[in-house]
């Protein structure tokens, strides 16, 4: 017998909250619980689709001939082609907020390990080698400029921390940045140069666009002081990673700190890799329990939203609203 519920497609782990509020509305298919990828015919039955990491490219989307609705588990969209969707009437919906705090947290966790040769130390300690902690000098956050390139919630948050926790001088470049008065604190600069050039610890979070990939290069890393440490967390394809590899080699920049790249895993034969000063981690910043649980939970909600013809809390293409084919969708619902 066939159901009538529409079926909802999770290609990658979701946490269980996520999951079970999708199944009382539709039939979830989970084919990584199974112990295998999804297929060609999984997306042409599935009505709602709920990625992570998977890019939702314009063939997929022609595969998914019944799609009503795309979540995207994460606060990031170029990983899905929103021209394509919209071309197709399909709704997009994303988490923009929920993994903010994850995020700059693990922010400030890499600035502090960079800062304090936090992984150098750990090294000397498993090598008895005690005498290693008069090179390992580090310097205090108090008084020093944070740049902080981007200011969503994920880029507001660090400042706030930098602030409010180290005692830090803000600065941020976001051209659309428009401050409420609980972020006075933070000095806005008029352009990307004059940020790079006054800063001790630069922070990525600017979305990835045409204007902004390899907005980091050979020409703007030469801006940066060279006892200065760059942080991203945001999108890898935001710095040219050969020439920031040559800036560190060279010693025109003291550290960075790399939780994201252009190419994921970064192979192992990456110049960066063979450069001591810089931190990696595995594109975990947003991967705490909380942060999965709130993301699992929203990303659900809103396909459930679509798929009852209500309008959605986060829609990436309110195009749609205007070319939907569900008279239902429109912002009256709201």
């Amino acid at each position: 017998m066939v159901s009538d519920m529409p079926l909802i497609l999770v290609t990658e782990p979701i946490a269980d909250n996520g999951l079970r509020l999708l199944s009382t509305f539709g039939e979830v298919l989970t084919p990584w619980s199974e112990g295998r990828s999804f297929s060609d015919d999984d997306l042409h039955e599935a009505s709602a689709l709920i990625v992570r990491l998977v890019p939702v490219t314009a063939s997929l989307i022609e595969k998914a001939g019944k799609l009503k609705v795309i979540g995207r588990h994460g606060a990031g969209l170029d990983t899905i082609d929103l021209s394509a969707a919209t071309q197709k009437r399909i709704p997009v919906v994303y988490t923009p907020l929920a993994n903010a705090n994850a995020v700059a947290e693990h922010t400030l966790h890499l600035i502090l390990s960079l800062s304090r040769h936090t992984v150098a130390g750990d090294q000397a300690v498993r090598q008895a080698r005690f005498e290693l902690r008069d090179a390992l000098l580090g310097f205090e956050l108090r008084n020093k400029t944070l740049g902080i390139v981007g200011l969503g919630a994920i880029g507001l948050r660090v400042a706030e921390i930098g602030y409010h926790g180290f005692g830090m001088k803000i600065v941020a470049y976001d051209p659309y940045a428009e401050l409420s008065n609980s972020h006075r604190f933070v000095e806005v600069v008029r352009s990307l140069r004059q940020l790079l050039e006054s800063s001790d610890v630069v922070s990525l979070h600017a979305p990835l666009t045409p204007g902004t990939r390899h907005m980091i290069n050979a020409e703007s890393l030469a801006w940066m002081r060279q006892s200065a440490l760059l942080i991203n967390t945001s999108r890898g394809g935001v710095i040219d990673a050969i020439a920031l590899a040559e800036a560190l080699a060279n010693g025109k920049l003291a550290g960075a700190a790399l939780d994201v790249f252009e190419r994921e895993p970064l192979p192992l034969d990456h110049p960066l890799q063979s450069v001591p000063s810089v931190l990696f981690s595995p594109h975990l910043a947003g991967s705490t329990r909380e942060a999965r649980e709130a993301m699992a939970e929203l990303v659900a909600r809103q396909v459930v939203q679509v798929l009852r013809g209500e309008l959605p809390t986060h829609l990436a293409n309110p195009q749609v609203l205007q070319t939907s084919p569900s008279p239902s969708l429109t912002v009256q619902d709201r």
